[in-house]
């Protein structure tokens, strides 16, 4: 009897072992065979569930980025902290978890290669961008509503928050002995610069 395989939850795991592929080698340097190999498959067998690499690796775009809005939005919902503390706590689990596995700053690194070429995955790539900035504005007009923080241009402190967790991706990539839990305190000190 054929051994009965569920489509996407094979399609899934395809994904999760890409990731680590993109990880360690880069997008560029990756190969399809490379993905089959970690699969335990064939680029064969590869092809019955993605045409190419650029389409498996849309869809570990599309994969991180709901994996980072599901975590996100725990944030956003939490009832028992601060709007200021959701910003804090956002910065610092973007920057620690997404560090550890180098997927946000390969997205990030890919948009900048692929923004030149006006790529479907460097337009995906910047919305997720856009919407972690409204995510900001959103909780920095909260908390000025609260009288948790100054009165500010919070659509240009919304790219601020966003541009630390970016030079913050970058600077752990280039430096490998940067102290995150410190580089936080730091970040922690500015964004305490808006409260009253």
């Amino acid at each position: 009897m054929p051994k009965i395989i569920d489509y996407d939850k094979k399609k899934e795991e395809i994904i999760k072992k890409a990731i680590l592929i993109f990880i360690k080698k880069g997008y560029y340097n990756t190969k399809l065979s490379d993905i089959a190999k970690e699969c335990g498959m064939g680029r064969t067998t590869l092809y019955q569930y993605f045409k190419n690499k650029e389409e498996i690796f849309h869809y570990v775009i599309k994969y991180t980025i709901k994996t980072i809005k599901k975590d996100l939005n725990l944030i956003i919902k939490d009832p028992k902290i601060s709007s200021l503390q959701k910003i804090k706590k956002i910065i610092y689990q973007t920057i620690t978890k997404y560090n550890e596995d180098s997927m946000l700053l390969i997205l990030i690194d890919l948009w900048l290669i692929l923004k030149r070429e006006n790529n479907q995955i460097a337009q995906e790539i910047q919305e997720h961008a856009l919407e972690l900035r409204k995510v900001f504005k959103a909780l920095l007009e909260e908390a000025e509503n609260l009288n948790e923080i100054k009165p500010i241009n919070k659509e240009m402190m919304s790219y601020v928050l966003y541009g630390l967790i970016e030079s913050s991706l970058l600077q752990a990539s280039i430096d490998k002995n940067i102290d995150t839990k410190k580089h936080f305190s730091v970040i922690n000190i500015l964004v305490d610069g808006l409260k009253y």
